[in-house]
This record gives C-alpha cells, sequence and structure tokens, in this order.
C-alpha cells in the first residue's frame, strides 16, 4: 500500500463565519482505493487554520512517512521525519523511452550522431538498444565499467561499438543528447543539438533541452489519483514503490521545457534535419 497526503484549506469567511471557521477542528478523511491490484491510502486534511497538526494523522501516517506522496508545494514538518516522495528512476526510463521512439521512427537513424551523457552508469541498458539503430555512438560517464559489459554485449550481438570516455567536451558535435540523470555540470553543446534529459539542467547547457514528461496513465490508475499530482509524478510512485514495472515500457506523448512542447512525431520530424 502506497500512502498520498492532501491538505485543503477552506477560503476565509468574513465576519462571524469567519470566527466560526477559526474555532472549528480540523478535519481528516481516509480512504483505500484500489486499482490494478494497487492499494492507495488517501488521506484528506482539512485545515482551517492553515496549519497541519500532526497528532491527527502521524498514527494513520504510519511508517510511510518518509515516502509520502503528496504535492511538492506542501511544506511538511521535516523535523517529525515526513518527507516527500521522490526517484528519479522512472523519469529516466521516460526519457530513454522517448528517445528510443525518435531513433527508431526518424528516418536517419544511422546518420544520428548520438550522445549518452550518464555519469553515474544508471541507464546502461540503453547504449545496446540504441546501437541496433545508431552508428555513431559517444558515451561520457564517470562510472566506465558497466558501460564496457554492455559495448561487449553490443559487439557480440550486434557487431556493433561506441565510444566511451569521461570527457563531456565529446558531446560537443553531437546532435541528440540523452542524459537519464539530471545534468549537474556545464555541457558545451551546439545550440540546435536536441537534448532529452531528467529534470531541468543545474548549469549552463546549450542545445533544445527537454525534460518533463507526459503520458497516457492506464486505465484504472487515474481513478485513485489524487487530482494535485501530475501522472508522471504518480506513476513514478507505483513504478518504484508499488512495483508496476510495466509502467516502465510508457513512451511520454509530449514533452517539455519552461517555454516549449514537442510531440514524439515532431521531435522525429527536428531530428531528420540532421540527415
Amino acid at each position: 500500500m502506497i500512502t498520498a497526503l492532501s491538505v485543503t484549506v477552506p477560503d476565509k469567511r468574513k465576519g462571524l463565519k469567519r470566527l466560526i471557521d477559526f474555532l472549528r477542528k480540523d478535519k481528516v478523511d481516509v480512504q483505500v482505493n484500489r486499482a490494478r491490484g494497487v492499494y492507495l491510502k488517501h488521506v484528506t486534511y482539512t485545515s482551517y487554520s492553515g496549519k497541519i497538526n500532526i497528532k491527527k494523522i502521524d498514527r494513520i501516517i504510519g511508517a510511510q512517512r518518509n515516502h509520502l506522496l503528496c504535492s511538492e508545494n506542501l511544506k511538511l514538518p521535516k523535523e517529525h521525519g515526513y518527507k516527500r516522495f521522490y526517484s528519479p528512476v522512472f523519469t529516466a526510463r521516460l526519457c530513454t523511452n522517448m528517445a528510443l521512439y525518435v531513433i527508431r521512427n526518424c528516418s536517419c537513424s544511422e546518420k544520428i550522431k548520438l550522445g549518452i551523457y550518464d555519469p553515474d552508469a544508471l541507464s546502461t541498458d540503453f547504449l545496446l538498444l540504441a546501437l541496433r539503430n545508431c552508428c555513431d555512438v559517444i558515451v561520457v560517464t564517470n562510472n566506465s565499467q558497466p558501460y564496457f559489459d554492455e559495448l561487449n554485449r553490443a559487439m557480440d550481438e550486434l557487431g556493433a561499438t561506441a565510444v566511451i570516455t569521461n570527457q563531456t567536451s565529446e558531446l560537443s558535435d553531437r546532435d541528440f543528447i540523452v542524459a537519464p540523470s539530471t545534468i549537474k555540470e556545464k555541457l558545451s553543446l551546439r545550440h540546435d543539438a536536441l537534448v532529452l534529459t531528467n529534470g531541468c539542467p543545474q548549469s549552463e547547457t546549450g542545445g533544445m533541452i527537454y525534460y518533463k514528461y507526459y503520458l497516457r496513465m492506464p486505465n484504472g490508475f487515474d481513478r485513485i489519483k489524487p487530482i494535485e499530482l501530475d501522472e508522471e509524478y504518480f506513476c513514478s510512485a507505483l513504478y518504484t514503490l508499488a512495483s508496476q514495472y510495466e509502467l516502465g515500457s510508457i513512451v511520454p506523448t509530449v514533452c517539455r521545457n519552461y517555454f516549449s512542447s514537442q510531440t514524439v512525431k515532431s521531435l522525429c520530424t527536428y531530428v531528420d534535419r540532421f540527415a
């Protein structure tokens, strides 16, 4: 079972009604919903004071207080061990799934100069899949051995090879960069390079960068998702906490940055420019 916390603060009324609201006790509603074998305990806290009384929810939340599903705008009492659930693993899958779809469906995959930026070697399986379509691949990582293991497999199965290095400068001529982890260092990329990554880059990075993914959630899960949580975040919890690993095959329909969005089809059209 996974647990979500929603907090609602009723609009402040005027006059006597406002005084009545001030004297009212906060309410806690608990619902347990089920979809596709997953149970969600949804705790809704109605606060008339604008604050959360931990004593009212602590026993209900229980051991799940350190991986609680909630809005990123909700301030949790960390001194009581409360922590919002977050994991980059599912978003990394969305990133590589979308990249792989583009590689397989554009008309010039064999001509793409592909770069994989994965410092901690968290998505090594993407290399073999990419090499089934791409001939020119450079991997930049600080943990090379897992990638050399995957490269040996690619050579045995496909007769394909790639460059594995720790030098980020090797990405400067790449058409398409896939970064399954958040980019935390400066990357000097071409201004027209397509970059799919996991989270907004924390350092200056060139290229056309997309890092937020939108997907069609499987039927059933939409019925139990708290309204304030987006599909990517909720599916991340299902994938990580509820072992719903089939979600790892989802290809996002749209990716975004702060200013624009792209569909998988428009990304294919953009990559075809590199032919």
